[in-house]
């Protein structure tokens, strides 16, 4: 089974005033945290998708087996940046895993929405935790056209889980991390509280 693994690291950090994915996060920084995490569960490739900031994250790339992209159109919003990595993946890959620089994820939250996408019909796999969806996000590439066909100005992702809502499956997991988004200087320092240790 192939999968890829798309990070997005393209965005301005506005809100939190300097680059989320240099943040520093259980001794590294939250970039290398996310690459870590994506490698240990051992997926076939994975794509990092540049924009603001590209020279920084292209050289922090170069010390892992990654592939490094520069998104062009980033200012357009999230949806650019994950059609620019999806245009990247390899040809044989079954299943594309798009995570957040931002949004920090553990493997074996990966391994379960892998799991759990392999059995059935379904095409999209999302995490569940106390009765709410997180991240990151499983999808199959046999609804490739539709992953490439998605846009801001059609909520994105959001408008596939209504075209497929009956092939949508909910992983249920025991980590609330799924959930943690860090935006904001008080998200980050709520965040290192509760999950830093962890």
């Amino acid at each position: 089974m192939r999968v890829s693994a798309i990070l997005l690291a393209a965005g301005r950090s506005s809100r939190m005033g300097c680059q989320k994915g240099l943040l520093p996060w259980h001794g590294k920084t939250l970039f290398e945290h996310q690459i870590q995490e994506l490698k240990n569960a051992n997926l076939s490739e994975i794509i990092v998708v540049t924009g603001h900031d590209a020279i920084i994250y292209s050289r922090m790339a170069k010390h892992f087996p990654i592939i490094s992209i520069y998104n062009h159109n980033y200012l357009e919003g999230k949806c650019s940046s994950i059609v620019a990595g999806l245009l990247s993946v390899d040809k044989q890959t079954e299943m594309v895993l798009i995570v957040a620089v931002d949004q920090p994820t553990d493997a074996r939250i990966i391994l379960q929405l892998i799991e759990a996408l392999q059995k059935g019909t379904a095409v999209i796999a999302v995490p569940l935790y106390d009765g709410k969806r997180g991240h990151p996000l499983l999808l199959s590439t046999t609804i490739m056209d539709d992953l490439l066909a998605i846009k801001e100005e059609t909520k994105g992702l959001r408008h596939l889980f209504q075209k497929y809502d009956n092939q949508v499956i909910e992983v249920p997991i025991s980590n609330s991390l799924i959930h943690l988004n860090i935006n904001t200087p008080e998200d980050y320092q709520k965040a290192l509280k509760h999950y830093q240790y962890k």
